[in-house]
């Protein structure tokens, strides 16, 4: 029996495994690697991109609870302002390391919603009431709003996967991926992944041993020919708008962060034209 089925794949009966779908122009290792790689590489990917969102995010919730604290608790007005510069700097080159130079720079308005939150909250603790001054409190805190929605329609371009093919560097160490991968292309100098090579001059042994039973092997019929189809057939599994789910839930959080800056600038909103009048507050406990 152990001969049997030693003897079922020989010189003579070497047969290919692949789906038709998967097979390439690469060795057919190679092309299995590319498949199997599609069950983790999004993943993995969107693991560095949350990693960044994680650390923007809390150095900005870190510091609008320095602003709270350090105002209404110890009312150092200067000392908060020694806060606010390091983190300003601070999320200034995580942006700088992780964002490609190459985009738009729109994403560096975000840590200036601190400089506008700290005034718009030193105004507050003005001696002396002003109406001017408290019309202008209200200019700056919808100026933080304004640029935190901008700030975060920015990270959703920048997180969602890329259409466009990468460009091939042809010095070495430099990041690329295949063109059938559509990743954020804003981080493709922060992502580091072990990709199927582009091109081997290695020799194919089994494909050799394979041609030599059947002939040279052609593309099989219905297989894909140009960059886009392929691109469709590595994303056949990911939905039916070939999304991944890693990047689903990042899109689920981006949108859902900027439901809640719409809704914190209508509960000001709401605030600021009933202020002074028996009203519900949105924002705030009763008196």
């Amino acid at each position: 029996k152990e001969k049997a089925v030693d003897n079922v794949n020989t010189i003579d009966t070497i047969e290919s495994m692949m789906p038709l779908a998967a097979r390439g122009n690469a060795p057919e290792h190679f092309e299995a690697y590319r498949e199997i790689q599609m069950e983790w590489m999004p993943y993995d990917v969107y693991a560095r991109v949350c990693i960044f969102l994680a650390f923007m995010h809390l150095t900005h919730c870190w510091a609008y609870l320095q602003i709270g604290y350090l105002l209404q608790e110890v009312r150092a007005v200067f000392a908060c302002a020694i806060v606010m510069l390091p983190m300003f700097v601070l999320q200034q080159v995580i942006l700088t390391l992780d964002i490609s130079p190459g985009v738009m720079p729109i994403h560096r308005l975000g840590p200036f919603g601190l400089w506008f939150a700290y005034f718009a909250a030193v105004i507050e603790y003005k001696r002396w009431y002003d109406p001017w001054t408290q019309n202008f409190g209200f200019f700056l805190v919808y100026c933080a709003y304004a640029i935190h929605i901008i700030y975060t329609i920015q990270l959703y371009r920048l997180c969602r996967p890329s259409e466009e093919v990468p460009d091939v560097a042809e010095s070495p160490g430099a990041s690329w991926w295949p063109g059938e991968w559509r990743l954020p292309k804003a981080f493709q100098h922060a992502i580091w992944l072990v990709a199927p090579p582009k091109e081997t001059n290695e020799h194919d042994i089994v494909g050799e041993l394979r041609d030599m039973q059947t002939g040279p092997s052609k593309k099989a019929a219905g297989a894909p020919h140009t960059d886009a189809d392929r691109r469709a057939d590595v994303h056949r599994s990911f939905g039916k708008q070939g999304e991944s789910p890693a990047w689903f839930s990042v899109k689920v959080g981006l949108i859902s962060l900027l439901i809640a800056w719409v809704w914190l600038v209508a509960g000001f909103t709401w605030e600021v034209l009933n202020q002074g009048t028996s009203h519900p507050s949105m924002l705030s406990a009763p008196g």
